[in-house]
């Protein structure tokens, strides 16, 4: 089952796209969507915390979730293989497992190649 996420964002300004590449600690991201938002920063720690446990819980339920403007995570099964140790001399087998893939969204890679 596919889910999906749509995020109003306000990038425009005078007809120009405003972006900016920065880093940022969790505290400085949820003060940041406080003042975007205008919401308390107790509020924002929660919504956002709300947020990252429904994308958690459909991707362990093996769902893809989709973000507008952002991109695509998908959870994929890596088979069980053998692999050769040189070291050792010998095989080993790895089990299989889930991974998590991510595909940028068309909208986001215009905007970052926008140089």
């Amino acid at each position: 089952m596919n889910r999906t996420i749509f995020f109003l964002v306000d990038y425009a300004l005078n007809g120009n796209l405003i972006y900016t590449l920065q880093e940022m600690n969790n505290k400085e991201f949820l003060e940041k969507v406080s003042q975007k938002t205008n919401f308390e920063l107790s509020d924002v720690k929660e919504m956002t915390a709300q947020l990252i446990d429904v994308i958690v819980d459909d991707i362990e339920n093996g769902d893809t979730i989709t973000i507008h403007g952002f991109g695509t995570f998908e959870p994929r099964e890596k088979a069980r293989r053998k692999i050769f140790n040189p070291t050792t001399k010998t095989f080993i087998v790895v089990p299989k497992k889930t991974t998590l893939s991510y595909k940028m969204s068309a909208t986001l890679k215009d905007r970052l190649n926008m140089n």
